[in-house]
């Protein structure tokens, strides 16, 4: 589906007209409008995907018109916004970053934090922005503002900019041997909610032009993750991004666990860029389970075992007294009338080892 929704996106992106005034504008024109001023078109390209796939698989109920019209309005105003910062020109060069926002697509915006960016002979100013928007509630922004024109000096206007996070944090310049020459500005972001998805933007900066940033893909490097861990574990919520040494740290997820805590230990995820893409290149895995079962004594792992069969043998409540001698004839004799004393020795033993008397009291915990 999604691979119909890409070739119908690409349709539509050729079928697309200029700037529509004074009428409501067809999907195609209200798509090349949003694409002529969008300084993130990698992402406009996602979104409109999805999209066209959601509108595929409408839920019954649903008018397709209706949602066709709402995506118009969503693309128009997003196009407008951008139309609008991209006009944007400070003739007395950078405008001072104090705590008004300079250029913005917020509601009552303020900026937390500003900033200069430099390497060789190019350099950008940045704004951190805090405000709102009707779609989405609380919202972040980052703002980049360069060279307006062919000249090292005078005018300047915005370049670049991202509202799509919850909160950003302060660029990174990424730049050196490891990078092939080229140079790199990463904006760490979160999005809103609990699953603190990533709103991270990536840009590779097009020296000597000091105008042009171009957007890279920070998603599609999922599509790679089934290969590359172990069976039964993913990655459900955003990760916490390393920029300046390329690598992300993640929790990981396995069957049963709340959406909130992955319980399956850790991974730390290695990337290179290779074109507009960012490329998922090597995995480490912590694996919680394998970890615990190498590290924990096995007199000790026995012993969590045996409680576990003794626990489901108690908990038998057979029909009658020969139903209960057949059943508790077919399951072996885990030893549990030394349960107790065992788990005493093992407390003994190790009691100068926190982490395998945890593993000992988990193991005797009350189960409801």
């Amino acid at each position: 589906m999604r691979a119909l929704a890409v070739l119908t996106l690409a349709s539509l992106t050729l079928a697309g007209a200029g700037p529509v005034t004074g009428q409501t504008p067809t999907m195609e024109q209200a798509l090349r409008r949003a694409q002529d001023y969008s300084p993130l078109p990698l992402t406009l390209a996602r979104e409109q995907a999805d999209w066209l796939e959601s509108h595929a698989n409408l839920p019954e109920g649903f008018d397709p018109a209706d949602d066709i019209q709402s995506r118009i309005e969503a693309l128009t105003a997003q196009a407008d916004r951008d139309a609008g910062l991209a006009r944007t020109i400070f003739r007395d060069g950078a405008p001072p970053l104090g705590r008004e926002c300079v250029a913005t697509g917020l509601k009552g915006c303020t900026s937390p934090m500003g900033g200069y960016l430099a390497l060789d002979e190019g350099g950008l100013h940045w704004q951190l922005q805090q405000g709102f928007t009707d779609e989405d509630g609380v919202s972040g922004g980052i703002v980049f503002i360069g060279d307006a024109g062919a000249a090292r000096m005078g005018p300047t206007a915005p370049i670049a900019w991202s509202f799509d996070g919850a909160r950003f944090e302060a660029p990174v310049l990424l730049t050196g041997p490891e990078f092939d020459g080229k140079a790199y500005i990463a904006v760490p972001g979160v999005r809103a909610g609990s699953g603190s998805g990533n709103a991270d933007v990536l840009f590779r900066w097009d020296l000597p032009d000091t105008r042009r940033l171009t957007q890279i893909d920070t998603w599609s490097w999922r599509d790679s993750l089934d290969v590359m861990l172990p069976e039964g574990l993913g990655i459900w919520q955003g990760v916490r991004f390393d920029w300046p040494n390329m690598t992300a740290f993640t929790p990981l997820w396995q069957a049963g666990d709340g959406h909130c805590c992955g319980t399956g230990g850790t991974a730390i995820l290695s990337f290179d860029i290779e074109g507009e893409k960012l490329v998922l290149a090597h995995v480490t895995v912590r694996d919680a389970v394998l970890e615990t079962a190498a590290r924990t004594p096995a007199e000790v792992f026995d012993y969590v075992g045996r409680r576990g069969g003794c626990d489901r043998r108690g908990g038998e409540e057979p029909v009658d007294a020969a139903a209960g001698t057949i059943m508790a004839g077919a399951i072996p004799d885990p030893g549990c009338a030394t349960l107790r004393a065992d788990g005493a020795a093992l407390r003994r033993r190790y009691a100068d080892d926190p982490r395998t008397l945890a593993v000992i009291a988990r193991a005797e915990a009350p189960r409801d």
